[in-house]
């Protein structure tokens, strides 16, 4: 699990890569976060999650984040969910593009709700991406939806990212939303 990094510079690194909601259309107004990684070069210094962006592989842009040996956890996404949205949702999607480059790669799309007060996760949820890439070596979008624990609360934070797990290999993940299903 995440808990073997430092938390502080976790939380830096995960907090620099959330952006802020794309309302271009009606369409994204269920959007409370996406990011394509490419505005993150020279902004983060040289934090140790910064090495997981690639520019070998990315679906849109120039750059994507990935896990590999080495390198556990991804780029992602932190904050408190009563920054994100104005209302509880009963639910959220998040949905990625991802790319395995072969049948041994293997990563999770973790989704973690943490309480502050309390050491326990409310929620935590891994797919892993093994079961649902059919295609090696080309981007596909995964989803996952989950449902808001009736005990999460506005203080909670939100966590989205890439876990290595146990791949030897490198897995690419670009392109990342998180919406409110309501």
């Amino acid at each position: 699990m995440i808990k073997h990094l430092p938390a502080a510079a976790l939380l830096l690194t995960l907090s620099l890569a959330g952006c802020s909601p794309k309302t271009d259309d009606a369409q994204s107004a269920n959007v409370l976060a996406e990011n394509d990684f490419d505005h993150l070069d020279g902004w983060a210094g040289d934090l140790p999650a910064l090495a997981t962006l690639s520019k070998t592989k990315a679906h849109s842009g120039a750059y994507s984040t990935s896990v590999r040996p080495g390198f556990d956890y991804s780029l992602g996404f932190s904050n408190v969910l009563g920054k994100l949205t104005d209302r509880r949702p009963q639910k959220i999607t998040i949905s990625a593009w991802v790319m395995l480059p072969n049948d041994q790669a293997n990563a999770r799309l973790v989704v973690e709700i943490k309480d502050p007060n309390k050491s326990d996760d409310l929620l935590y949820k891994a797919l892993e991406l093994r079961s649902v890439v059919k295609k090696y070596n080309e981007w596909q979008q995964v989803e996952q939806t989950i449902e808001m624990p009736a005990t999460a609360a506005v203080t909670s934070r939100l966590l989205v990212y890439l876990w290595r797990a146990d791949s030897n290999e490198p897995v690419y993940l670009d392109d990342m939303k998180i919406s409110r299903v309501d």
